[in-house]
C-alpha cells in the first residue's frame, strides 16, 4: 500500500491497519449498502432469453455461419469473509485478533468448494470473455518469514473451468491493493485484492483472440481514517482491459470494480476516468464488473456512464429495470437469498454493438455449493450476448 499517513505509529502497526483499511473499503460486502424489499418475481432472465439461448446458437454456428454473437459475463467472486467488524478495532492486539478471524472467515467460506460453483455457471453458459472481481489471493507463513500462497482464487476457478472442458485464461489483471499482517502472535498473512479478464481458451484464432492487454490505477482513492488514532489511508483501485476479436468484428473489453466506501464522490470520479479512458478507442468498448451503483443513481456512476454514451446490457436485452438483482448476499453465504439490488453491470457504446440476451446466474438455489450449500458468492454475475456489427 501507498500513501500512509503516519503519525508516529510503529511501521509494524501502519502496515496492518493499511491493509485492515483497504480490505474494508474494497471488499466488505458492498452489496450491503441497504436493502431493497423483495416484492416477490424478481425477474433472473430478460424477456425471451431462455439463458441466452439465441446469442449461444449464433456462437455455435461459427464463422462460415456469419455468427457475430459473442457472449460477456462479469462476477465478483467474493473475498470470502465479512470485514465489518474491522472498523471497531481499537487497538494493535484487538486488530490482530479481528484479522484472524478475517482469515478464518474465508477459509469457512471455501473457495475451493465455490469456485466449483462458479465453474459450473460458466461452463454452462461459455461466455468468451469473463470480467473477474476480488480474486483474491491469500498467502500465509510465519511471523517475519516467508509467506507462501494458500489460496490463489484465480488459479482455483481455472482449474475448475479446465476439469469441465471449458477452459479460460487469463489476459489482464491489475492489483488494486495488498498488504502483510499479523493474523495471531506466530503467524503473518498477505492479502492481494485483483480484477481479471480471462477468455475463452483453446478456441481457434478465427474465433477468438486477444490483443492489447493493458490495466491502471485510478487516479481517485478513497482516504478512510482508521479507528487507532494518529492514521488514515488511501486505496488504490483500478481496471484492466483487452482488445477481443470475434467472427464480426473487435471490441475493447474492461473490468472493473468501483469503490464500495467512503461516499460516492470518489466513485463518481473513477467513473469519469473511465469514461475518459475509452473515449477515443478505435473499437466499440465493452465495460463490466461491480460498479456500486445502481440503475438509479443518476448523479453517480451509473448515471455517469450512461451520459458517457454507455447503454445497459440488462435493460437493453429487455430486462426488468426493477429486477436483475446482483448483490446483497450474507457474509457467511449460507443464509436465505438476500439479494435486493443491482450493481453488476455490463455497459456498452452502442456504435456497432447491440445486446440481445441477458441473464443473472448464480442467484437459484440450484446454483449452490455442494456438499455445503455456499452462495457461489455475495454476488450473482451476469452473462449477457452482443451482437457485433450493430449500429445506432
Amino acid at each position: 500500500m501507498r500513501s500512509v499517513r503516519r503519525g508516529g505509529k510503529p511501521v509494524g502497526l501502519v502496515v496492518l491497519a493499511v491493509l485492515v483499511t483497504a480490505l474494508a473499503a474494497g471488499c466488505g460486502a458492498p452489496g450491503r449498502q441497504g436493502q431493497e424489499p423483495d416484492e416477490g418475481g424478481r425477474e433472473h432472465e430478460a424477456r425471451g432469453t431462455e439463458r441466452a439461448r439465441e446469442g449461444r446458437q449464433a456462437r455455435e454456428e461459427g464463422p462460415g455461419g456469419g455468427a457475430r454473437a459473442v457472449g460477456v459475463a462479469t462476477y465478483n467472486v467474493y473475498l470470502g469473509a465479512d470485514l465489518q467488524p474491522l472498523f471497531s478495532a481499537g487497538s494493535r492486539a484487538e486488530l490482530v485478533e479481528r484479522a484472524g478471524e478475517v482469515y478464518a472467515a474465508m477459509e469457512a467460506t471455501d473457495f475451493r468448494e465455490r469456485a466449483a460453483a462458479i465453474a459450473d455457471l460458466l461452463a454452462e453458459s461459455e461466455p468468451g470473455v469473463v470480467a473477474l472481481q476480488e480474486v483474491a489471493r491469500w498467502e500465509k507463513g510465519p511471523a517475519g518469514g516467508e509467506l507462501t500462497v494458500r489460496y490463489d482464487f484465480l488459479r482455483l476457478l481455472l482449474d475448475e473451468l479446465a476439469a469441465r472442458g471449458t477452459p479460460y485464461r487469463a489476459v489482464a489483471a491489475n492489483d488494486n491493493f495488498t498488504g502483510r499482517m499479523p493474523v495471531s502472535a506466530a503467524e503473518e498473512a498477505r492479502f492481494t485484492d485483483r480484477d481479471v479478464v480471462v477468455v475463452r481458451d483453446g478456441l481457434p484464432a478465427a474465433r477468438l483472440r486477444t490483443s492489447r492487454p493493458a490495466s491502471a490505477a485510478y487516479a481517485a482513492r478513497v482516504t478512510l481514517p482508521s479507528r487507532i488514532p494518529g492514521l488514515s489511508f488511501e486505496v488504490p483501485r483500478g481496471w484492466s482491459a483487452a482488445d477481443v476479436t470475434v467472427p464480426g468484428g473487435t471490441f475493447r473489453f474492461v473490468s472493473t470494480h468501483l469503490e464500495a466506501f467512503g461516499g460516492p464522490g470518489v466513485r463518481a470520479a473513477q467513473a469519469r476516468e473511465l469514461a475518459a479512458a475509452f473515449a477515443d478507442s478505435p473499437h466499440p468498448v465493452v465495460l463490466a464488473g461491480d460498479f456500486n451503483s445502481r440503475p438509479g443513481d443518476g448523479g453517480g456512476a451509473y448515471g455517469i456512464l450512461a451520459g458517457a454514451g454507455y447503454a445497459d446490457a440488462w435493460t437493453a436485452a429487455g430486462g426488468d429495470p426493477d429486477g436483475g438483482w446482483t448483490a446483497g448476499q450474507s457474509g457467511s453465504l449460507l443464509e436465505d437469498d438476500a439479494l435486493s439490488h443491482r450493481i453488476d453491470h455490463v455497459l456498452y457504446r452502442p456504435d456497432g454493438v447491440r445486446a440481445v440476451a441477458a441473464e443473472v446466474v448464480g442467484d437459484r438455489e440450484a446454483d449452490r455449493s455442494a456438499p455445503t450449500g455456499f452462495w457461489p458468492s455475495d454476488h450473482a454475475g451476469v452473462v449477457t450476448e452482443l451482437r457485433l456489427g450493430a449500429r445506432r
